[in-house]
């Protein structure tokens, strides 16, 4: 499994080491820790912290997500540590197997959350050769899910949605049921939680707000010098809006994938 150092913190209150021990005494199994890379000064330095506790508590990997991992492969590999990126285009591919990481998530337009734009099999067809390990993420929900990525040349699959539903998920009995009732057709892309398009069930509440942002923001995420503090600000606020939507029934914006 995976844990996500913000969720595990901010969402449900651990100091990030006692969640990590936690999680060490719940299971004997490897389990790695997600990275979301931000050029923020203040952040950069707390996932220094959590980089340098995440190794001293033994984990064997970690998964890296939307900028350049190039400092985290130089704290990981001499520790022994894996690194797996997410990514989303060949051409961001081919730069990050540049960087050195022992391999990618392939992100899909089937995944929850922020969501990829081709599907599974363009994909792996895409990357094909490019000599690492690709992990599917996205459109894998059982056994059989499993071997088709599996068919397709991919070396394992990156799995959310499905987990959400079970006794063990810390979120709301609404949000459960509404992802056990929801079928591909009731999945929609908005770019208004973290200004990329994030993959989210389709209620009332979140069609009263519109599914995209207005024309003074998409312009502020397109320009140069202010993409970067414009997705950070937007992210900041996602996190909030995930976790009223984890613990609180009357807010219905909810992530699953198809």
């Amino acid at each position: 499994g995976v844990v996500q150092p913000i969720s595990l913190t901010h969402l449900y209150g651990h100091d990030f080491r006692e969640g990590l021990q936690l999680i060490k005494r719940l299971t004997d199994k490897p389990f790695g820790v997600n990275f979301t890379i931000l050029e923020n000064k203040k952040y950069k330095k707390q996932m220094d912290e959590w980089m340098h506790v995440a190794a001293d508590e033994g984990v064997k990997f970690f998964l890296t997500s939307l900028g350049k991992p190039d400092r985290i492969v130089a704290f990981a590999k001499p520790r022994g540590i894996k690194i797996y990126h997410d990514v989303h285009t060949p051409r961001v591919a081919e730069k990050v197997a540049a960087s050195g990481v022992d391999g990618l998530i392939c992100l899909n337009d089937a995944m929850g959350g922020q969501t990829g734009n081709r599907s599974a099999e363009m994909f792996a067809e895409q990357l094909r050769g490019i000599g690492l390990p690709l992990i599917q993420a996205g459109a894998v929900a059982d056994g059989a899910d499993l071997r088709r990525a599996l068919d397709l040349g991919y070396a394992g699959a990156s799995v959310g949605t499905r987990f959400l539903a079970t006794h063990e998920a810390q979120v709301t009995q609404s949000y459960k049921d509404a992802i056990v009732a929801a079928t591909g057709d009731d999945i929609v892309w908005t770019n208004k939680l973290a200004g990329t398009n994030s993959s989210v069930i389709k209620t009332d509440q979140l069609a009263a707000g519109g599914l995209r942002v207005n024309a003074l923001v998409a312009w502020l995420l397109r320009n140069r010098y202010t993409k970067t503090l414009t997705r950070t600000l937007m992210l900041k606020q996602a996190m909030e809006t995930y976790k009223k939507a984890a613990f609180d029934d009357q807010v219905e914006i909810w992530q699953a994938g198809r």
